[in-house]
């Protein structure tokens, strides 16, 4: 198999992640209006990585996720999906009643499943910024919720999440289901972090800057590599203590890692959802007439191979 390489992610870079990026230009050729300050966004994008949107989110839609989660732990013999507990990842009707009352568990692509976490992950405006930031309308690949804080050391994003046809159309939205409390293990960035040369290149093993089957390193790894940069550049990390509903977008090869947690009886409920641009989106993704959920100018394509009969959580009824 040929390896992915830093050519492949440089040339496939989104217009603002270029050398001669002209945000001012570009604002001139769009007609969009925005209730927030584009340019000031999109700079922010261009020099830190990372945008914060506050207050965004209704509670109401929150709650009802929330209320689909604990539908789900109850009744996942019902469902079509699959979780992780403790890095085992399989489908969710063959984990035990126990294993799904973990504190650890995650559940990947409940949007699939949930509307409210559909319409979570296309909220507006998310997916209008990041239509800017692909040229091109997003698209949700894939989502996780998380119970408490991951505590994953520093990592990017790109090496893991790499099915869209142009590696470096990738970003991430991460929204508090609750207010985050600082000894709950937050989450932290390292703002600047994404260009890459102050990033560079990790190499898993014969050239290739993504995780493979027969990558020859390890996560770890790649934290060290990424402490080591950031340590060169003289970032500090800062950590996001968001309140219920703030919305925090990051760039595709934006480092950020999950802080200690203090306090282990403090959770940290959130949502994340992974995001390419349309024309990058994988057709082998998407169902042949496109079905799914359209919101806000960004799309979350069915997957074909999920069952188009397969059960509903509450707030998809």
């Amino acid at each position: 198999m040929k390896a992915i390489t830093k050519e492949d992610w440089m040339s496939t870079r989104t217009w603002i992640d270029l050398d001669n990026a002209d945000v001012r230009s570009y604002l001139a050729k769009v007609s969009d209006r925005v209730t927030y300050d584009l340019e000031q966004k999109l700079r922010d994008w261009q020099t830190r990585g990372v945008v914060i949107f506050e207050g965004l989110i209704e509670h109401k839609l929150i709650d009802a996720l929330l209320n689909d989660v604990e539908y789900l732990r109850k009744h996942h013999r019902d469902f079509e999906l699959s979780a992780e507990i403790k890095g085992v990842q399989k489908e969710i009707a063959t984990f035990t009643d126990e294993e799904l009352d973990s504190d650890g568990v995650k559940f990947n692509s409940i949007h699939s499943i949930s509307r409210a976490a559909g319409m979570l992950s296309l909220s507006a405006p998310v997916t209008e910024f990041l239509g800017h930031v692909f040229g091109s309308p997003a698209c949700a690949l894939q989502s996780l919720t998380f119970y408490r804080g991951s505590q994953q050391p520093a990592h990017v994003d790109y090496p893991y999440v790499r099915c869209q046809t142009k590696l470096g159309h990738l970003a991430a939205s991460w929204i508090p289901l609750e207010d985050i409390h600082p000894d709950a293990g937050p989450l932290a960035y390292y703002p600047g972090s994404h260009h890459p040369e102050v990033s560079g290149f990790f190499d898993w093993g014969q050239g290739s800057i993504v995780l493979e089957h027969d990558s020859t390193q390890q996560p770890i790894e790649l934290s060290r590599f990424l402490e080591d940069k950031v340590r060169q550049a003289a970032i500090a990390p800062e950590i996001f203590l968001p309140k219920k509903g703030d919305v925090l977008i990051w760039h595709g090869n934006l480092i950020h890692e999950g802080t200690a947690i203090n306090n282990p009886a403090l959770t940290r409920k959130s949502y994340v959802t992974h995001y390419t641009s349309l024309e990058a989106y994988p057709q082998e993704h998407r169902r042949a007439k496109g079905e799914g959920l359209t919101l806000n100018g960004g799309y979350a394509y069915d997957y074909p191979w999920l069952s188009p009969s397969r059960s509903q959580l509450p707030s998809s009824k």
